[in-house]
């Protein structure tokens, strides 16, 4: 198949020069993270929608309730892993958030999955596979791409820490969403991972942005 240059030029401008335009403007942007993130979810439902009018019904409900039970086996094991290395590393940051501002962190953890979590996984999973499909044919060039896309996303909040956490992170949920094509069971997944990196203390990393 020929390139399409349309959709080379779409996905640059939306996950490439974005992404570093946002890092350029970074201590600016970051005030704003949430509505801009809405924004471009709103643009990739807009650009979704034109694809297929009834496309999302096929990006929602597992093909096997099977997946929760993996999903949370390997939050499991990997949160105590993320646990023992924050405390070796950084003991005084173990728990931080919950100890210094709990109201704070219970409405963290009640509202990220479903403001923030939710719209990240329509863009870097379910917008970005299905339109880009042409783009990344393999399976793992999708979840590739969508990792390194997700990464990238996190560099406007100027520090390294952010944009290799989610570069990881987005390995496992594009991963998840490959394997299950659920909008549902990776906006859970995220929402897991996200709710714990703020309750450990990595949390700071993800101040003004998105997790």
């Amino acid at each position: 198949m020929k390139p399409n240059w349309r959709e080379i030029s779409e996905f640059v401008l939306l996950f490439v020069a974005l992404p570093l335009f946002a890092a350029w403007q970074g201590p600016v942007l970051r005030r704003w993270i949430i509505p801009e993130l809405w924004l471009l979810t709103l643009v990739c439902w807009f650009l979704f929608r034109q694809d297929s009018p009834t496309a999302w019904k096929y990006g929602f409900w597992p093909q096997s309730p099977r997946e929760l039970l993996r999903i949370l086996i390997l939050f499991g094991v990997g949160a105590l892993i993320v646990l023992f290395g924050v405390g070796v590393a950084q003991p005084a940051m173990l728990f931080s958030f919950p100890r210094q501002q709990p109201w704070l962190w219970g409405l963290v953890l009640l509202l990220y999955p479903a403001i923030s979590a939710l719209a990240q996984e329509f863009v870097f999973r379910v917008f970005l596979f299905h339109r880009y499909r042409h783009l990344w044919p393999g399976t793992i060039q999708r979840v590739l791409a969508s990792a390194t896309t997700f990464g990238m996303a996190h560099l406007l909040l100027g520090n390294w820490q952010a944009p290799v956490l989610s570069f990881v992170g987005g390995l496992m949920f594009a991963t998840t969403y490959a394997r299950t094509g659920s909008w549902l069971l990776v906006t859970l997944e995220h929402g897991l991972w996200g709710d714990w990196l703020f309750t450990i203390g990595l949390g700071r990393y993800f101040y003004g942005g998105h997790a």
